[in-house]
């Protein structure tokens, strides 16, 4: 008797969950407003100074398409070309012609990889976004 009890109250139990998920996942709206940000008309341009040098990172998974940049600068998940040669410590790099700025919120993602001898400093990136050339 105490089992068939047992699984009247389980199944009393997981059957309430379940109908209880159903009638609470059928309020749920499955199809959502996309909206677009208009592109920005201006022009723009993205000036970086890191306070360390560039070299590649030692733990990056190496493959046969070639090594991965020691500078990766994105725009709203857009990666966007950097002269990595040209960046050097303390030193402006100026990126001009920036396509992809949007009216309201931009993502601006950094990604770089200082030296491993200089670990226990702190490292920086200085960005300025440059709009008609005014910072």
């Amino acid at each position: 008797m105490r089992f068939l009890i047992s699984i009247a109250v389980w199944v009393g139990f997981v059957g309430g969950l379940f109908l209880y998920t159903g009638w609470r996942d059928a309020k749920v709206v499955n199809s959502t407003e996309v909206k677009t940000a208009a592109a920005a008309p201006r022009e723009y341009a993205i000036e970086i100074t890191p306070t360390f040098s560039l070299e590649e990172d030692p733990f990056a998974l190496r493959t046969d398409s070639g090594s991965e940049a020691p500078l990766e600068l994105r725009l709203n998940g857009r990666l966007l070309p950097v002269p990595v040669e040209d960046v050097r410590r303390g030193r402006p790099l100026k990126i001009e012609g920036i396509e992809g700025v949007v009216v309201g919120g931009n993502e601006i993602h950094i990604k770089a990889s200082p030296p491993t001898g200089e670990s226990d400093l702190d490292n920086c990136v200085r960005l300025r976004l440059f709009e008609e050339g005014v910072a």
